[in-house]
């Protein structure tokens, strides 16, 4: 696995995404499965280390969707007849452009920090993304 907590969020959304399209029958829920096998795909296979210009542009894409999502959401808050439950807040898209945007910015601190490439090159091992086991002695 080249990313864990990517591919991790990827398997909430898909759930969440399939849950959804269970309850409602919406065929836009699809839409949320498909981003969440997308990014525990991304997670699995693909990692952000090794991409960093397409980790960019999906950042970059990210903020986009998530800015537009955001305000579609921030624009529907006057229509709402009575305030949200809890668990209908997660399904609202003033929280998944929110979502979105946080997550566009750390794709975009991924393939720009050098740090943050070095931290995860230094945890795993470079051709088989596994962790690094020490030599019994070594320092």
């Amino acid at each position: 696995m080249k990313a864990k907590i990517t591919f991790f969020v990827g398997s909430a959304v898909l759930l969440l995404g399939l849950t959804q399209l269970a309850l409602t029958h919406e065929p836009i829920r699809a839409l949320t499965v498909a981003v969440g096998a997308f990014f525990m795909l991304w997670g699995w296979k693909i990692g952000w280390t090794r991409h960093r210009g397409l980790t960019l542009w999906l950042g970059h894409a990210a903020l986009v969707a998530g800015v537009w999502a955001t305000v579609h959401g921030a624009a529907l808050l006057p229509f709402l007849e009575r305030p949200p439950t809890q668990l209908e807040i997660l399904d609202m898209p003033l929280f998944w452009g929110l979502f979105t945007i946080l997550g566009g910015q750390c794709m975009i601190r991924h393939g720009h920090c050098a740090c943050c490439i070095a931290s995860h090159e230094a945890r795993t091992d470079s051709r088989c993304h596994r962790l690094r086991r020490e030599a019994p002695g070594a320092p």
